[in-house]
């Protein structure tokens, strides 16, 4: 009976067995289906992955994007690097000028819309260590570069610059283009230099109330741009200039700015490039220039034809100037000689000039500054607020040496002495946008064959965009 029992389960229990043994030992089923069944999950987790890559890097990409195109200063726009030591930033001045002489009768001056200047200004740095500056300029058709230096900073107080840049000379010069008074310069900017190739050393003194300036340049034409250097002599430029109530918390002493400056260095002019300047009204209209090759005679008597005038020796320019405001009132002072040794077919001497300016203006709804009118309430359709007015008044003169002019400038062409009234109106729209109107009256004496030029009056207008 029991070994019945025990043989009925043994019969029972083993399909069993074999059902689980042939299940074990024959796994290639299962196998399939569970390497199939991972091979997805590595897929899908790869393509995950792939995918926060991907969204990190986008998010880097957006994130630098808007380091380099959100910053802003002031008004203008900057681009900087992720890091912010690395900027870029873009600057410009727009001028557009109609020029109207009264008293033309003759149609001797011609009426005229020029494009004074197109200048698109490129500027940058490199953390505190590095500052760069391109201008180039399309005005009146013409391209020229205004402006291509590097500086280098040596601590807080020294500047090295390197490249094309204004000459530390001129007050009105340094003023800049976007900030003047008047559509155009007064007499001592040309006679003082423009733009020049060189090396620059300048700083500050006494908690910023002294600066100065010390260069050394190709040397070039008064009030030109030098590209080129047609000898081995350079010009030394030195400037210094003082304001000496700037810590004051007064506004009618801290602004005030005295100062003066000097050039000095050999110029040496050929008969294809004299090196000798010319003079230009207001208006824009040449009224003084030196000889050009004529017939003459020689020390026997015999016909010759003499050759330019030209460039021999030492130059030596030296300027005096005063910036102050008050309150609403501006006024802008300068003085500007120059001595230049000259030679043509054996005759030499010195050439020499002077010239002065003394200027006057007054603001109404903003204050004057030496870098431009600020406005308290820009110009805007529909709201409040008209932009600033302001009125502005000055006498220039320039001068050649009664005693020597005539050996090197024909009196029935070039004038010796020219002196300008100017009287100007000027409605700021805002910072950027301004409107000029000058009426210039120019009296002279000499430059007609019959005793002294005509004297020229213009009405001289402007549209300025400059941000």
């Amino acid at each position: 009976m029991t070994r019945n029992l025990m043989i009925l389960l043994i019969a029972l229990v083993c399909p069993g067995l074999a059902h689980a043994q042939v299940a074990v030992l024959n796994p290639r089923q299962v196998t399939e289906t569970t390497a199939a069944s991972l091979e997805q999950k590595v897929a899908a987790l790869d393509e995950k992955v792939r995918r926060l890559e991907r969204r990190a890097e986008v998010a880097e990409e957006v994130a630098n994007a808007r380091n380099a195109i959100a910053g802003t200063s002031g008004d203008e726009l900057v681009l900087k690097s992720k890091s912010g030591e690395l900027t870029l930033q873009f600057n410009g001045i727009l001028q557009v000028d109609g020029r109207l002489f009264l008293n033309d009768d003759a149609r001797a001056l011609a009426d005229t819309f020029t494009a004074r200047t197109i200048r698109p200004i490129f500027s940058g740095s490199w953390g505190k260590l590095l500052k760069w500056q391109f201008t180039p300029d399309f005005g009146g058709g013409v391209a020229t570069i205004q402006d291509a230096w590097v500086d280098l900073a040596l601590g807080d107080h020294v500047t090295v610059r390197v490249g094309k840049m204004t000459v530390p000379f001129g007050l009105e010069r340094w003023q800049g283009t976007a900030a003047l008074r008047f559509v155009e310069r007064a007499y001592p900017t040309q006679l003082a230099p423009n733009r020049d190739i060189g090396i620059q050393v300048f700083g500050d003194l006494l908690d910023k109330r002294v600066g100065w300036s010390l260069g050394a340049f190709d040397g070039g034409v008064d009030n030109s741009l030098t590209d080129t250097d047609n000898n081995d002599s350079k010009e030394i430029a030195a400037r210094i200039f003082a304001q000496p109530f700037a810590k004051l918390e007064n506004d009618w002493l801290n602004s005030l700015l005295i100062g003066g400056a000097v050039t000095w260095g050999d110029q040496n002019g050929t008969d294809a490039s004299p090196q000798t300047p010319s003079w230009k009204t207001p208006g824009q209209n040449t009224f003084y220039s030196f000889r050009s090759a004529e017939k003459g005679k020689d020390a026997t008597g015999a016909a010759i034809t003499l050759p330019n005038p030209v460039a021999n020796g030492a130059r030596l320019r030296w300027t005096a100037h005063a910036w102050w405001t008050g309150g609403p009132l501006a006024f802008l002072g300068e003085y500007t000689a120059v001595t230049e040794p000259v030679s043509r077919a054996g005759t030499s001497g010195d050439w020499k000039a002077t010239a002065w300016q003394s200027a006057l203006s007054y603001v109404i709804g903003g204050k004057p500054h030496f870098s431009g009118t600020k406005v308290e309430t820009p110009f805007q359709l529909g709201a409040a607020g008209w932009g600033a007015f302001e009125l502005a008044g000055r006498v220039s003169g320039i001068a050649a040496d009664a005693a020597t002019s005539t050996i090197w400038a024909d009196p029935a062409k070039s004038a010796r002495l020219a002196t300008s009234f100017t009287g100007g109106a000027r409605w700021h729209l805002s910072e950027h946008y301004r409107l000029f109107l000058d009426y210039e009256h120019t009296i002279f004496s000499g430059g007609a064959t019959s005793g002294n030029r005509a004297t020229e009056q213009a009405v001289i207008g402007r549209v300025q965009l400059a941000y």
